[in-house]
């Protein structure tokens, strides 16, 4: 069943960020105007939307901050992209304690108020070093901190789901790109090089991934948000495609029209997390919602090229 959400109030953790920006856009776009929770409410960021949302300063890390703010506002509706990949800072165990810890807070007081729906984004890299595709039927194999962090998270979730029936659903993204990416990405880092002419080393690219244009995701998004009876669930979103990173960068280089010279393939040693291949099994979230990605992957690389060369001018 499609759900209207016009008239509820929403709440976006992460909504300044590179994905959470699109999510806010889409829902303005819907006649929403999200709650965004951040820490800085002077952020520049949606000056250029069409819809502005409304920005509420807290620090997640502060667990009475949000406890209070949830049992207060009673939001209908949360989505849960706030998480860090690398520590924000060298304290010990931080992706830990942000990633897992304040979500199983936050969590927590979105149950104590009965909210609709919670929407939890996951990581491709809690299956780990398992044969592709990877489906959601497999266990978890996390390797990384960061991954281990996610998986915590999610675990959590679906744990308070099946006691409490809290309403969450887990998305699982593969690797998202798109305007705006952070520039430690591969995709934005080899389009940097690229239209700018500098050269780009890289390992020898025998890694494959699953690149899923960032507007799909946001669909799915969107899509989970709205649908009824699918909390408790684990869904993949990718591409359900695989592509080596070396052929990923050719043809970033051929699109871009580089030169060839630049593009140093071997130059720099394959990390060990790096070493596991990528491709999501989507037969779930077809099935459900009937999604499939509608950007191919040389149409969202010519957007972010062609976007990379009207900023150098």
């Amino acid at each position: 069943m499609i759900e209207n959400i016009a008239d509820e109030k929403i709440v976006v953790t992460g909504g300044t960020g590179f994905l959470g920006r699109y999510v806010v856009e889409e829902l303005t776009l819907k006649g929403v105007i999200p709650t965004v929770l951040t820490r800085d409410t002077t952020t520049k960021v949606f000056e250029k939307s069409n819809g502005k949302p409304n920005l509420f300063e807290i620090d997640l890390l502060d667990f009475y901050s949000v406890k209070k703010f949830i049992e207060e506002f009673r939001p209908d509706r949360i989505i849960h992209l706030a998480g860090y990949t690398y520590p924000a800072s060298e304290e010990s165990g931080f992706l830990e304690t942000f990633n897992y810890k304040a979500t199983a807070k936050l969590l927590d007081a979105a149950g104590s108020v009965k909210v609709k729906k919670i929407i939890l984004i996951g990581t491709a890299d809690e299956y780990g070093f398992q044969t592709c595709p990877q489906v959601e039927t497999m266990a978890a194999m996390p390797v990384s901190e960061y991954a281990i962090s996610k998986n915590k998270a999610v675990n959590y979730a679906l744990s308070a789901n099946r006691t409490d029936r809290l309403p969450v659903v887990v998305l699982r993204p593969f690797t998202i790109y798109g305007i705006g990416q952070p520039g430690k990405m591969f995709v934005s880092q080899a389009v940097e090089c690229a239209v700018r002419g500098i050269p780009f080393e890289m390992s020898k690219g025998e890694q494959k991934r699953d690149l899923l244009f960032v507007t799909d995701f946001v669909n799915a998004i969107i899509r989970f948000l709205t649908v009824s009876g699918v909390e408790g669930e684990v869904f993949n979103v990718g591409s359900g495609q695989a592509i080596a990173l070396k052929t990923l960068a050719q043809k970033i280089w051929k699109i871009a029209r580089a030169d060839e010279k630049l593009l140093k393939i071997g130059a720099r040693p394959t990390g060990g997390n790096e070493l596991h291949d990528t491709q999501a099994d989507i037969a779930k979230i077809s099935r459900t919602l009937g999604w499939q990605p509608k950007v191919s992957l040389d149409e969202g690389l010519k957007i972010v090229i062609e976007n990379a060369i009207k900023n150098l001018r």
